[in-house]
């Protein structure tokens, strides 16, 4: 099992940081920014597990790129980056930094899409996340200078110095992680380089750090000299360590250098003491950056690549057997609990599936809960993986024995002198046991070669290594069919920008579970209404900025003229500000002219109103004021006098029964009635239809009188229910015939007099008309042959006087019969 780890040494204040975006501007890429890559990629690159990355999915795997490129549109592989890294071709460094994040974040998302259920590879979406997370470290050491930049006064943190908050609370991680690591020889070499080059440059890590913090390292005076001696005492220390073959751990080292700063000097120098302990940090992180990535990595046998702290047998009860698994938690007592444990536990929980880490946290809660129980006997709760079968649950510390050998069967060992076990444990001595073993074997290999190889630079054949085609020199070599690839790449579109954005914001780990895909919608809508808001802000500016500008020129104007030109110049300014006047007066003058114009309007139109309802009031409140209805009413009363005047004209004739369209409304109104018994009717066999209930009864099919007596009885008391039926239906239909009459009387009566009001008023119109004309005597003699017309008009048609009403239904019956 791994070693425990030193508790925390130093806390950072987390403060609320900005969120970064494709928006903000980022200063051109320099060449020591382009060395710095190459030195990343060199680090990057010793990974064992780069082929699946190394070039495009459409050339490691062309029967995936018909699905591949549905769920993946934006593809990258760490060739195209080392390439383009080699032959300059980035912009600047967040380009760079979005490219491999997209290599990792097209993985996770292809392996987790639904579609790609069938090929997916859950490991390899821990392995993505592990790479994304040792390139993050690297970037932060390699990529970003010791000191952070100044804060503007008053103003709240940016994402650019929350990236260095980041850095520091990534540090402090790591150390608790690999503190108790032994470096190795090689490791060792690599430190002691970086210390000598920081004191020969005078306090500089890298180019990136511009300040020679520690002056002149061939003159050093006070605190400085002390701090250098101090320092090449530990570059010694760790030589001697390197000769003597003697262990040197992380947390020794660590120790040691803080000692060369902290002890007796720098004592009223604060600022620069802080400046000596970054760049010592940013050394130190250098060097322990893949030192945690080993640490950190999981086993090829665990279905999530897990990294696994021990090898041992494994049962889910006392009437289950023993199985071979890997450790992957540990919950243990306060007494037992070790730092490593929290780190481990967490690590490995977030490799598990969402589904699969929701359903393990509720056996989680309960081995808390037994640990809080627990007396006496304090028992630890271990999370571990069977072999085989890959599966995860809680198991207690008595169903677990520690010391793995795949040679030994603990369930036969077990079962030694008691014939009931014996003959159960041979149920167990079955393929799928053989091979999960055989999982265990391979597991615990594996675990010991990373525990053999804590810095990751141990290797038996570097040339071998090399040869894996994986490293930064061969990948930057030139590839024709990946750079044919690169070429069809399609240009950045919204949903490209969109997704950059998250990747800036989640530092390259875009989260595609539903809470995550909101966050992320929710992300975009609030960097489109910031994006927007500073358009508007940045337009409002302009607009200030030139008239700033134009008050500007008008004052230099004035300044750079001569004395001879300045009454001239004078005079000029004050022609356009009296013409801005006379410009100013006139459109005021057309905006009350429009004003007073509007009012004149609406003056009219409430004074037109007014002398309508005038007129409405004193004529008769039944005048018909448009000529529509005034054509309506003559029209109607024409056809009504028509009908009782002229016994020719006839109305609707009446459609025979057998013409009647059975599909039709009619038809479908006939039937309902047939069938009700309304209406008799023969049916298909030529035979009356019995629809009455007393022509059911069969009286002649009775024997004895007094059965024919009592049926002739049923069809009299039916009968008279019938007839009482229809008397009341007959009742009912002579009242709505009679109400029906009595409407149809008053609506003739109404459309007469609306007629006879119609033509009574447009003689008078005539009339008034004729008046107010000329007074020759044309023009009268037409006016009272017009009179005489329209009265010749309504009195022809009349049937008696104006007023006369319609009282006798029965003579427009009769004229108008059929």
């Amino acid at each position: 099992s791994r070693k425990s780890i030193p508790p925390s040494l130093t806390s950072h204040v987390k403060r609320k940081p900005g969120i970064p975006s494709t928006d903000d501007i980022v200063p051109a890429i320099t060449d020591v920014q382009y060395e710095n890559a190459e030195a990343i990629m060199t680090e990057f690159c010793k990974v064992p597990f780069l082929a699946e990355f190394s070039r495009p999915v459409s050339l490691l795997h062309p029967e995936m790129v018909t699905l591949y490129s549905k769920i993946i549109h934006h593809p990258m592989d760490l060739g195209h980056i080392c390439r383009a890294i080699r032959r300059r071709e980035y912009k600047n460094t967040r380009e760079i930094q979005l490219d491999v994040w997209r290599v990792f974040s097209n993985c996770i998302k292809f392996h987790m899409h639904p579609n790609a259920r069938d090929i997916a590879i859950p490991s390899f979406i821990s392995i993505a996340v592990h790479l994304r997370d040792f390139f993050n470290s690297l970037w932060q050491e390699y990529m970003m200078p010791s000191d952070a930049p100044r804060r503007a006064p008053g103003k709240g943190i940016s994402h650019v110095h929350s990236t260095f908050q980041k850095r520091a609370e990534a540090r402090k991680e790591r150390l608790l992680q690999v503190s108790s690591t032994v470096m190795t020889p090689k490791c060792l070499q690599k430190l002691a380089g970086a210390l000598e080059f920081f004191i020969s440059s005078g306090g500089k890590v890298d180019q990136l750090d511009r300040d020679a913090i520690l002056g002149d390292p061939n003159n050093p005076k006070g605190d400085i000299a002390t701090f250098i001696e101090s320092l090449r005492e530990v570059i010694k220390t760790i030589e001697t360590n390197i000769e003597n073959g003697q262990d040197y751990s992380v947390l020794e080292l660590h120790r040691d250098l803080k000692k060369c700063y902290t002890e007796d000097v720098f004592e009223h120098e604060i600022l620069k003491k802080m400046k000596i302990s970054q760049r010592l940090d940013r050394i130190l992180g250098k060097t322990l950056a893949p030192i945690h990535e080993v640490s950190c990595r999981g086993v090829n046998q665990s279905s999530i690549w897990g990294c696994m702290a021990a090898a041992i047998w494994a049962r889910e009860s006392k009437k289950k057997p023993y199985w071979p698994a890997i450790v992957l938690g540990i919950l243990a007592p306060d007494d037992q609990k070790e730092d490593w444990h929290t780190s481990l536990t967490d690590r490995n929980e977030g490799r598990l599936p969402e589904k699969l880490r929701v359903d393990l946290k509720a056996a989680k809660r309960r081995a808390e809960s037994g640990l809080k129980r627990q007396s006496s006997d304090l028992m630890s709760y271990f999370l571990v993986e069977f072999m085989g079968s890959h599966e995860f649950i809680w198991v207690k510390e008595n169903d677990i024995i520690e010391s793995f050998d795949p040679e030994e069967d603990v369930n036969v060992a077990s079962a030694a002198g008691n014939i009931t076990k014996r003959k159960r444990s041979n149920a167990f001595n079955t393929k799928q046991m053989t091979n999960a073993i055989e999982e265990g074997r391979w597991a615990l290999e594996e675990f010991e070669i990373q525990l053999n190889n804590t810095c990751g630079d141990r290797s038996d054949d570097e040339d071998d290594f090399n040869d894996a085609g994986y490293t930064f020199d061969i990948l930057c070599q030139s590839d024709d069919e990946a750079d044919e690839m690169d070429g069809t790449v399609d240009e950045a579109n919204e949903s490209d920008i969109d997704e950059r954005n998250e990747l800036l914001a989640s530092d390259g780990l875009l989260d595609f579970s539903i809470e995550g895909r909101k966050k992320a919608k929710a992300r975009v809508l609030s960097l489109k209404k910031v994006k927007k808001e500073r358009i508007v802000k940045e337009k409002e500016r302009i607009v200030k900025e030139k008239e700033r500008e134009k008050v500007k020129e008008k004052a230099k104007k004035v300044k750079a003229s001569s004395k001879d030109d300045s009454k001239k110049l004078e005079r000029q300014l004050e022609l356009e500000e009296r013409q801005e006047k006379r410009q100013q007066r006139e459109l005021d003058s057309r905006r009350k002219k429009r004003a007073r114009d509007h009012e004149k309007m609406l003056k009219e139109l409430d004074r037109k109103a007014k002398k309508k309802k005038i007129s409405e009031k004193r004529g008769n409140p039944n005048e018909v004021h448009n000529k529509r209805g005034r054509a309506e009413a003559i029209a109607k009363g024409f056809l009504v006098r028509k009908c009782i005047k002229d016994a020719s004209f006839k109305g609707a004739s009446f459609q025979p029964t057998s013409s009647v369209e059975p599909s039709g409304l009619l038809g479908m109104a006939l039937a309902f009635r047939s069938a009700a018994g309304e209406i008799p009717f023969i049916d298909n066999t030529g035979k009356p239809f019995l629809v009455n209930s007393w022509d059911k009864i069969d009286v002649d099919g009775a024997l004895k009188s007094s059965e024919r007596c009592k049926l002739l009885q049923e069809q009299i008391d039916l009968i008279g229910k019938e007839i009482i039926k229809v008397d009341a239906a007959t009742e009912l239909r002579l009242a709505l015939t009679k109400d029906a009459e009595k409407a149809r009387l008053a609506m003739l009566n109404s459309t007469i007099d609306a007629d006879d009001q119609v033509r009574a008023t447009f003689t008078k119109k005539k009339k008034k008309a004729a008046k107010k004309g000329s007074n020759t005597p044309d023009r009268e003699k037409d006016a009272s042959k017009d009179d005489h017309d329209v009265a010749s008009t309504t009195t022809d048609d009349k049937p008696g006087s104006q007023n006369e009403p319609i009282d006798d239904v029965d003579e427009i019956d009769q004229s108008s019969e059929a």
